[in-house]
């Protein structure tokens, strides 16, 4: 059976079905506020949730090193979590600290040639070394989410989500009736669906078995030992 999605408005109507008061009592305003609460700390518990997953598509400038992120997708990108570069043979970039970046490519030693890191700095993407020549990287991010509780719509979130945010809501509202008992009952529902669609994001698909130590890194340059090495290949 498929999940139901709620919008924003069932779930306010949701709300004063459980608590039993109107939009007099509990107004869109007030309502909007203790949901979006409650988004906030969903969102605060894991910062890779799927639903919030985007792909987007680099294209790189010669002798260009940084990019600014706000110009390659119309998501507002939150994270970047992979830069694969698909010329030739092909390799998926090395994330780095911006400081390291900086600390090495600097002077004669920043030249150009096929960028195997990037660092995220400032809102824009910085690769190192810069790129030699023009090519499409392939990027993977997570973005900011949308603001569902006021522009309508369903929810910005998976829906065995959607009812924890009723029961936070439903536990705000009953604090604020200064019943404490209901509160901490829906408080708990809305911790149990959060943490069970937490555990369930972290279960790995039942076609791909758990293999130890199995990522296929071999072969792949690593930062350190690209700065040991650049001094002695810097001219070849």
């Amino acid at each position: 059976m498929a999940y139901n999605y709620m919008t924003a408005t069932e779930i306010r109507s949701t709300v004063r079905s459980i608590t039993d008061l109107d939009a007099t009592d509990l107004p869109d305003s007030l309502l909007n506020l203790y949901i979006r609460d409650g988004y906030y700390r969903i969102l605060d518990v894991e910062k890779r949730w799927p639903f919030l997953e985007v792909n987007f598509t680099l294209t790189t400038q010669a002798n260009v090193r940084a990019y600014d992120v706000s110009s390659l997708t119309s998501e507002p990108v939150a994270q970047v979590a992979s830069i694969v570069d698909n010329t030739g043979v092909g390799a998926r970039l090395s994330m780095i600290g911006y400081d390291a970046g900086e600390g090495v490519y600097l002077g004669s030693y920043d030249t150009s040639g096929d960028p195997l890191f990037y660092a995220v700095w400032g809102g824009q993407i910085h690769l190192y070394p810069k790129p030699n020549n023009v090519r499409q990287l392939t990027c993977r991010g997570y973005r900011e989410p949308i603001d569902w509780q006021t522009e309508g719509g369903d929810v910005d979130a998976s829906p065995s989500l959607h009812f924890p945010l009723v029961y936070y809501a439903v536990s705000r509202v009953y604090q604020q009736l200064e019943d404490a008992a209901m509160a901490s009952v829906y408080k708990q529902s809305f911790d149990e669906g959060v943490s069970l669609a937490v555990k369930n994001l972290q279960q790995p698909n039942s076609h791909i078995p758990l293999i130890l130590s199995g990522s296929k890194t071999n072969g792949r340059p690593t930062f350190k030992g690209w700065m040991q090495n650049l001094g002695r290949t810097l001219g070849q």
